[in-house]
């Protein structure tokens, strides 16, 4: 199989699982049903991705790897500060609170207890992948005066907490829906606008 097809096709199983991941949490997602959906074998879905387990792991890491690539597009632009902060804030939400990041979080959680390797590699691939990147590009603010900051690392905190507050943990109860457009982009405005008032040169 061609470098090319086989990428195609891992991409349309992980899509499968994704969708199974949803529907029936990550206890009650078989291999099976998921080889079925996808019209593959369960050789092949063992052969590529080992074991249920690896095939999520191979899911969160793609998830993470599509969050880093919109993220870097967005906060290395040209943009000024607060236009690449509204950008950036508004793709963190989305990607955050789309039904397959939600689906991600909720079997990491649910598996917490038994299986805390898919909770490891959903930071590791995640949250400690991409906040490095706004890190580096807040301290690149700083350097050219636009920002004062004290510390990159806070003010990296500081604008998340204002930016996702309670959303995802409401989002992963259920008791919030997919956010519409103009709502995400609400907040990640407002999120950016307090941010300056904090952190802008006096």
């Amino acid at each position: 199989m061609k470098a090319a097809t086989r990428d195609k096709r891992r991409d349309e199983i992980l899509n499968v699982a994704t969708e199974v991941l949803s529907e029936r949490g990550y206890r009650d997602a078989s291999m099976l049903e998921i080889a079925t959906r996808a019209s593959a074998s369960k050789e092949t879905l063992y052969a590529w991705f080992g074991d249920k387990r690896g095939l999520f792991e191979a899911v969160i890491v793609r998830n993470a790897r599509s969050v880093q690539a919109v993220l870097q597009h967005h906060l290395e632009g040209d943009a000024g500060v607060e236009r690449a902060l509204v950008d950036f804030g508004q793709a963190l939400l989305r990607l955050l609170l789309r039904d397959s990041a939600v689906a991600i979080n909720r079997a990491a959680i649910s598996e917490a207890q038994s299986d805390p390797s898919l909770a490891q590699i959903l930071s590791s691939a995640g949250r400690e992948a991409t906040l490095p990147m706004f890190i580096r590009y807040l301290e690149r603010q700083r350097r050219r005066g636009t920002l004062s900051l004290d510390s990159p690392s806070q003010a990296a905190e500081d604008f998340l907490g204002l930016l996702i507050g309670d959303t995802q943990v409401r989002r992963l109860l259920g008791l919030l829906g997919s956010p519409k457009k103009g709502r995400i982009e609400a907040r990640a405005t407002r999120a950016a606008k307090i941010f300056l008032r904090l952190y802008a040169p006096a």
